[in-house]
């Protein structure tokens, strides 16, 4: 797994197989092994790799969204997916990865209990919300991230 967070900002404590295992019971699934192994590095926080492409053009660009953190586990991490999902009326079954309010990525855990896809929702897009997967799992997501260079 590679190494993505940027340098000297973290959200959360060290993970322990304790917090792990709270945040797996609370949020009744199996967190993914490759996400788990990246928040022992840092548990969550800014990324210096923070755009990702996308075959669906977005509220953000045509061609990529843009991932500028990705959640530890802890309370103010993953913990917080239930409140903010009652919020913003987000559907059920899924654990936020990152967003804010108009715009969200998470683990789509509504046809699985481990293994889950990562998706995008856009929340202002028209009258729908837009939900379409990024990645088949964490691995391929973060392996896929990349830092866009606008050609302007």
């Amino acid at each position: 797994m590679r190494d993505i967070w940027d340098d000297g900002y973290s959200q959360s404590k060290k993970l322990t197989e304790e917090m792990v295992n709270d945040a797996e019971k609370k949020l009744g699934v199996k967190l993914p092994k490759s996400y788990i192994e990246l928040c022992k590095m840092q548990n969550g926080g800014s990324l210096k790799y923070c755009d990702y492409p996308t075959s669906v053009p977005t509220n953000w660009a045509d061609d990529h969204v843009n991932v500028p953190e990705i959640y530890g586990i802890g309370k103010e991490g993953i913990l917080s997916s239930d409140y903010y999902i009652e919020e913003w009326e987000l559907p059920k079954d899924i654990v936020l990865l990152c967003g804010e309010g108009h715009w969200w990525i998470a683990f789509d855990y509504r046809n699985t209990k481990d293994s889950p896809p990562v998706i995008y929702m856009d929340l202002e897009w028209g009258t729908d919300t837009l939900i379409f997967e990024l990645a088949p799992d964490f691995e391929t997501f973060v392996n896929g991230l990349f830092i866009y260079e606008d050609e302007e």
